[in-house]
């Protein structure tokens, strides 16, 4: 992975001088439409030079972020760029190779999942799911597949995609999901820069025990009717 560590080390700048956008302000919402609370531990997977990092800090005043990325480069921009914050640490490497001894409410994806090779997803939500809390989530940002296979195409006439920039169908998520005892809990393609839907967030929690005791319900309405049916026919 040594080649995608250099990438990105030259990509940082270009990260730093875009700042925060449109797609970090949508993460953040989603984040907090999904219950995101400010004493949460989060881990942050991808953070580049701590763009979305910082609306995160923002969020998580009572908290802990860890943030992570394959750039050692990017790490240092982050540390420095953030240097104010206190509830925020920062870790440098693979995650499908590093070892943490935590746990966390919430694991972030913000458009990452698509630069990790996937022969390697299988083995990351292995590693995640055991990272996650049980009242956990983990949230996905990523392209739209479809839209990023259409970038592909477009490819030929304009460099527009980075080292690694694969599109994840939902049926080989899952299939990597699954076995890691994780499911998803809400999908949804939206509108972020163009029409038809060319981002995709993705909630995901730890499966269940199997067992699904029934809900109280109202038994005066069900009383009634039952009721209601005896006359009838007697």
């Amino acid at each position: 992975m040594s080649k995608v560590a250099e990438f990105y080390d030259g990509y940082s700048d270009r990260q730093q001088s875009a700042g925060i956008n449109r797609r970090h302000w949508s993460i953040d919402q989603w984040l907090v439409r999904f219950g995101l609370q400010d004493d949460q531990n989060v881990l942050e997977i991808g953070c580049g030079v701590g763009t979305m990092t910082k609306l995160l800090c923002d969020r998580v005043v009572n908290g802990r972020i860890l943030a992570n990325d394959i750039s050692a480069k990017s790490i240092e921009m982050a540390q420095a760029a953030l240097a104010n914050y206190k509830n925020v640490e920062f870790l440098v490497g693979d995650m499908v190779h590093l070892e943490i001894d935590r746990t966390f409410d919430v694991i972030l994806l913000p458009d990452v999942l698509e630069h990790i090779p996937i022969a390697d997803h299988a083995t990351l939500f292995q590693k995640l799911s055991a990272l996650l809390a049980p009242d956990g989530m983990i949230v996905i940002h990523i392209p739209d597949p479809n839209f990023l296979a259409w970038r592909h195409t477009q490819e030929k006439e304009k460099p527009l995609l980075q080292i690694i920039d694969q599109s994840i169908y939902t049926d080989k998520l899952t299939a990597d999901l699954y076995p890691a005892g994780l499911f998803i809990t809400h999908l949804e393609s939206y509108n972020l820069h163009t029409e038809n839907g060319d981002y995709q967030i993705i909630k995901v929690r730890k499966t269940k025990p199997t067992d699904y005791p029934l809900l109280q319900r109202d038994t005066t309405f069900t009383t009634r009717v039952i009721n209601k049916i005896k006359r009838t026919i007697s």
